[in-house]
């Protein structure tokens, strides 16, 4: 997985609803005036339609319709949801239309088409245009149906719609505008996290390798100074101590989880003593638990002294086996096996049999590697 993709899971994407702050307090506080405002205009024309109820209950889908558009929600809206806000656009409509007064201008008493316009409006933005344009048409067809049933012509009733298109028509633009927007938004939130990412992942690259120079420099640099001067011949006391510090070397390259103690002690006293000891980490990180580690030291330190002559390995192994660790010893009476799980504990396994006959401890087996 790349660092883009990485942060892609790790940042919260912008869109309309966001770039706009639609769950804001700013916005709670817009909601509030346009359901006052509903009931404003619901009440003050009351008394000029032909019943009272049906107005009232439009006014109720209306900012219910409203609640259900500021909920907070990534874009787009969900599709049932954007369902609901037409079905409140076409109710109201109905039962608001076939009310108005007989009067060549309605008036205020059409509030509900601004207010259905408004839901309209931010249905478009919550990237649910066709769905909004989809309630305009219904709209206004049912408009259009009370502008002919009321003997008025289509003329009208298109007065009566052709602002709220045009609002609409705004509503669609700006959410092109917005979308667009919040994908570059996005592209640069993914690319600043990424880089800093890929930055930190360089500098602590960095810092292991000037930490390697330093271990190398302290284990290895007075030995090395020592034999480029070529002033006398090493004695045996500092062949020895050249070859742990090659051994040394050679774990923290090929074991470098392993390397700590107490096992570097009991693994150099093993080599003091002839035994070969390989240190492998298969699995690139020390297991997660430390106790686990500790555990593992254990098992480890306990096999590096035991051993009397041939070899000791110590692998830890890659992740997802059940077999985390295992520690080999063979000798010129056999080889045992160990192996740990991820928690540092002895999995059970049957005992192999010695060449010479003789018992092995429980929970070993013949090295395969």
């Amino acid at each position: 997985m790349s660092a883009i993709d990485i942060a892609r899971d790790r940042i919260t994407p912008m869109d309309s609803s966001r770039l706009i702050g639609l769950t804001s307090e700013g916005a709670r506080i817009i909601l509030v005036l346009f359901i006052v405002s509903n009931f404003i205009f619901m009440i003050t024309t009351i008394d000029e339609m032909k019943h009272w109820l049906p107005p009232t209950i439009a006014v109720v889908i209306v900012n219910a319709a409203a609640l259900l558009l500021v909920l907070d929600h990534p874009d787009p809206f969900p599709r049932l949801w954007s369902w609901g806000i037409v079905l409140a656009v076409t109710l109201s409509t109905v039962l608001v239309a076939f009310l108005l007064p007989d009067v060549p201008q309605v008036g205020r008493a059409s509030w509900h088409l601004g207010a259905n316009t408004w839901l309209l409006f931010f249905l478009a933005l919550r990237r649910r245009a066709g769905m909004a344009w989809l309630g305009y048409v219904i709209m206004g067809a049912i408009t259009l149906a009370w502008s002919i049933a009321s003997d008025r012509s289509i003329v009208s009733g298109l007065l009566l719609l052709d602002t709220h298109a045009a609002i609409l028509f705004v509503a669609t633009l700006f959410g092109v505008f917005l979308r667009r927007t919040a994908r570059l938004i996005n592209d640069y939130d993914e690319r600043a996290i990424a880089g800093a990412m890929e930055s930190a992942a360089a500098s602590a690259a960095s810092e292991v390798r000037r930490q390697r120079v330093l271990e190398l420099q302290a284990s290895a640099g007075p030995l090395l100074e020592r034999i480029a001067r070529g002033d006398h011949i090493p004695t045996l006391e500092e062949r020895r101590e050249y070859r742990a510090a090659e051994a040394l070397l050679r774990d923290g390259v090929r074991g470098r989880s392993l390397v700590f103690e107490p096992i570097i002690s009991a693994a150099t006293s093993a080599r003091d003593r002839g035994i070969e000891v390989v240190l492998l980490d298969d699995r690139g990180e020390p297991l997660p638990d430390p106790e686990a580690m500790k555990r593992v030291a254990n098992f480890a330190v306990t096999a590096l002294f035991a051993a009397q002559d041939g070899s000791v390995t110590v692998r830890l192994h890659p992740r997802g086996r059940e077999i985390a660790v295992s520690i080999v010893s063979t000798s010129r009476t056999g080889s045992t096996r160990l192996d740990l799980d991820v928690n540092g504990m002895p999995e059970g396994s049957a005992p192999p049999k010695a060449e010479t006959g003789e018992a092995r401890p429980e929970g070993f087996e013949p090295p395969t590697f």
